[in-house]
């Protein structure tokens, strides 16, 4: 995997290591409702959209690909995914704030259906480690099983 990082008018590409407890399922994990692929992940600096964060911090967009694969309408929310980097976390998503293609709060999946988007965090700008994370929580306010991407910002 790749990541962009934007400084100062310009574009570095930082590889990864990439880690899968799954190596069939590379920067992928898939729930018994979805599937959910990592296509990009992008460093921001700290300005995004004409919002600024401090010295000590910035922007991370994950782009990423989300299929339902049940013959029902799946309802998407983007608080269910959550990022921790070094040992700091988890956050939540940014709120939407008019980043192209930036994931709603809450969305609807028709059977089948696959879309892409991007979530925006911000983390430490020092960060050497970034987890992905998905929870599986039920009607019955049970809680599931964690999907976990995890990389390291080199």
């Amino acid at each position: 995997m790749e990541i962009l990082q934007h400084n100062y008018e310009r574009q570095n590409i930082l590889l990864t290591e990439d880690y899968s407890p799954n190596p069939a399922m590379i920067n992928e994990f898939q729930t018994l409702f979805f599937t959910c692929k990592l296509m990009k992940i992008e460093l921001c600096g700290q300005e995004l959209n004409d919002f600024v964060v401090d010295d000590d911090a910035q922007f991370l967009m994950l782009h990423l690909s989300i299929k339902n694969i049940t013959n029902e309408i799946l309802m998407m929310y983007k608080d269910d995914f959550m990022i921790t980097f070094d040992e700091d976390g988890p956050f939540e998503a940014e709120n939407n704030f008019g980043v192209k293609y930036q994931l709603k709060d809450e969305y609807a999946l028709k059977p089948q259906e696959e879309i892409h988007g991007c979530l925006v965090f911000i983390i430490s700008s020092s960060a050497k480690k970034i987890k992905l994370s998905y929870t599986e929580y039920f009607d019955d306010e049970s809680e599931g099983k964690t999907y976990k991407l995890k990389y390291k910002i080199k």
